[in-house]
């Protein structure tokens, strides 16, 4: 298999605070999130499913998308509801989708800028000049930022 046609397995690189949150798990809590209520891993293969016959994407196996949840509330993005009369597990949200962004994003640039998203934000104000090498080489990343919230 060629380097350019390997899929992404990860989005974020994870750390004590955030767990590395693969694009699969990724899939999955917006799918959660944008129900607005908990799903049976049921539901969730269905969602995703309609999701990537319409795209042409490949679909995941119901045991991959039942391991993936499983593992989810492991890490603590995901708790299960037992409801009455139902063996059905339904997996919500643990958080919010607001906080896992940015939790991603600030682990990311940590990482890779060696400051937090709001060091990054608040080194570079709208309209000036670049204080270090370091701010100037991200200022594309601060612009897309921005751009983002406009």
């Amino acid at each position: 298999m060629e380097a350019n046609s390997r899929r992404r397995k990860y989005v974020g690189i994870g750390g004590d605070d955030v767990p590395s949150l693969g694009v699969l798990e990724g899939e999955i809590l917006r799918l959660i999130w944008e129900a607005g209520e908990a799903l049976s891993s049921v539901q969730v293969y269905h969602a995703m499913y309609e999701e990537r016959l319409v795209s042409g994407q490949e679909m995941q196996s119901p045991s991959t998308i039942a391991v993936t949840l499983s593992r989810m509330v492991d890490k603590g993005l995901l708790a299960i509801e037992k409801r009455m009369g139902s063996a059905k597990g339904f997996y919500a949200p643990l958080k919010k989708r607001s906080d896992v962004v940015v939790a991603v994003l600030d682990d990311v640039a940590i990482r890779l800028a060696g400051c937090s998203i709001r060091d990054l934000l608040q080194s570079l104000p709208e309209g000036t000049e670049p204080t270090s090498e370091k701010v100037a080489a991200l200022q594309d990343v601060v612009t897309a930022l921005r751009a983002l919230t406009k």
